[in-house]
């Protein structure tokens, strides 16, 4: 073999060898499908796929299992699930792409527990250790308009995330398909507050409105009506992202408009 075979012989071992992607490189399109299945509001097929990656992830960059938690935190019908993904990344990957969006959904879930003031102290914290982020701007934006937890009578009832069970206000879990299905943002017992909140989301681009339901006097906030849980999801996400605590019901052909 001439010298100059053997460059090129040794040239193309090189460049075959640099091309042959690496079991990371093959791992990331299944984690960009995942994103998006889930911006397209396929969720179901989202967390098919992701499922199939976690099942498969030995290997995996810190990166990207940075990104697997981040997606499966935001998949996951289960708030105790995702509340644990969203720790996990706060707490092991310090600094990482996705910890200041985490402690700003631990945030809201807190407040939609309940608790105004872990929740504060979650928006505290993003603060302190992220002061450039752009969530720390919209969580503390978040905080200032949502205020106290309203009593319990001013809320409307928790979503049952794990069994589907349907409650008297019509809170469902995300477990469920079927029905009108409706994203909602709050319900108060003064309509003035109520129309506050519409008026806000109006603003932040979603066209709310205000609605009752038979057994209950609470004027809810809402956005969109849909025929499957899936579609309605991928409108919460949106929601939940731009700062409001939102969760899913499934009682929007029930709803009457405040005042009959």
């Amino acid at each position: 073999m001439t010298p100059r075979g053997s460059c090129a012989w040794v040239f193309a071992v090189a460049f075959l060898a640099a091309a042959r992607p690496t079991e990371a490189q093959r791992e990331r399109p299944l984690l960009d499908r995942v994103e998006e299945l889930t911006r397209a509001g396929r969720t179901e097929g989202a967390r098919e796929l992701l499922l199939r990656w976690w099942n498969d992830h030995d290997g995996a960059s810190r990166q990207d299992v940075q990104r697997g938690l981040w997606l499966r935190g935001r998949l996951t019908a289960d708030p105790a699930r995702a509340s644990l993904d969203f720790r996990r990344l706060v707490v092991e990957f310090p600094g990482g792409p996705f910890s200041d969006l985490a402690l700003f959904r631990l945030a809201q879930a807190e407040y939609a527990a309940g608790d105004s003031t872990a929740a504060a102290r979650e928006v505290t914290r993003l603060a302190r250790e992220y002061p450039a982020s752009s969530a720390r701007r919209a969580a503390q934006a978040w905080l200032a308009a949502a205020g106290p937890v309203p009593p319990r009578s001013e809320r409307a009832a928790p979503a049952v995330a794990a069994s589907g069970d349907v409650d008297r206000a019509g809170a469902v879990g995300a477990t469920s398909d079927v029905g009108p299905f409706s994203v909602q943002l709050g319900a108060f017992a003064q309509r003035d507050r109520a129309e506050a909140l519409r008026i806000k989301a109006a603003d932040a681009g979603f066209e709310a409105r205000l609605a009752t339901v038979p057994g209950s006097d609470l004027v809810r906030v809402r956005v969109g009506r849909f025929d499957s849980g899936e579609d309605a999801r991928a409108i919460l996400d949106r929601v939940r992202d731009r700062g409001f605590a939102a969760m899913l019901v499934r009682d929007a052909g029930r709803e009457r408009p405040p005042g009959r």
